[in-house]
């Protein structure tokens, strides 16, 4: 069965509350991004935020650091440095996933898959080795993220350099839609990789993107996770961007989504149990 999961964007101040609210609210784990673990670790140090997660029943589901590997040896070397920092985090925060992207996201200057040169894919897929081959022996994976301005921009460029990186302990961080593919085809393509969910719902409104509820949105998740479950998936399904945009508070969201993957969890568990529980 997958956990349900939350991307952490409140302030580390609100950590001690914040904690235990959303245990509370039903999630099994907690995303943190690199803004928040950095200032923790400047403030209080890693095994604070270990210590609250423990005491609050919470899991930490994945970490996020932001690498480069395209744009040439100082940045390449840079993302090595900030690997072996994560990987430092992650042993002492349980061992939870390590995200992985290949460049810069935004700018003029963003590498994806339609723009890389073999030299960047090379040294992607090399990067991405070495940290794989410095986790392994600390039983902890890393998850590429599925994003836009990366080399997982598409399903067939994710696969690419799952292969390239040939490792075992490198899976898929699957956050849907790709760029110019429908969502089951992504599913599909990369389901029996995919080790972590970032986990949106949308409408189209004007011709834009808008992010809603997963209950509300044009994806029929439970179709969607009953599939990706299908190929053994029992990773975190983590609640990203809860305020839409700016359209609802993220602790309604979080509430919101609390029900909605509990009961989620509930029904498909009827689904694949005999007899089904009442």
């Amino acid at each position: 069965m997958f956990k349900a999961g939350f991307c952490y964007v409140f302030g580390p101040d609100d950590l001690e509350t914040a904690l235990p609210r959303l245990a509370a609210l039903g999630y099994d784990g907690v995303e943190f991004w690199d803004d928040l673990l950095t200032e923790v670790d400047r403030r209080r140090g890693i095994n604070y935020l270990a210590d609250l997660l423990r005491h609050s029943g919470l899991s930490c589901a994945q970490i996020c650091p932001y690498f480069d590997f395209v744009d040439g040896p100082e940045s390449w070397e840079k993302s090595i440095q900030v690997g072996e920092r994560y990987l430092r985090w992650a042993i002492t925060l349980g061992r939870p996933l390590i995200r992985v992207f290949t460049g810069k996201l935004w700018g003029e200057s963003i590498v994806g898959s339609a723009n890389a040169t073999e030299e960047q894919w090379d040294a992607a897929i090399r990067g991405i080795q070495h940290l794989c081959d410095l986790a392994a022996p600390h039983g902890v994976r890393l998850a590429l993220e599925c994003h836009r301005g990366s080399l997982m921009d598409q399903s067939d460029s994710t696969l690419r350099l799952l292969q390239g990186v040939n490792r075992l302990n490198l899976g898929v961080n699957l956050q849907v839609p790709l760029e110019g593919e429908a969502s089951w085809y992504s599913l599909e393509r990369l389901g029996r990789y995919t080790v972590h969910v970032h986990a949106h719902n949308w409408v189209v409104r004007s011709g834009r993107i808008e992010l809603t509820f997963l209950a509300d949105g044009e994806l029929n998740y439970p179709r969607f996770l009953r599939r990706l479950m299908g190929f053994g998936f029992d990773g975190y399904v983590s609640i990203e961007h809860p305020d839409h945009g700016g359209r609802h508070d993220p602790w309604e969201t979080a509430e919101v989504e609390g029900r909605y993957l509990t009961a989620l969890k509930r029904e498909l568990a009827c689904q694949v149990s005999t007899p089904c529980c009442g």
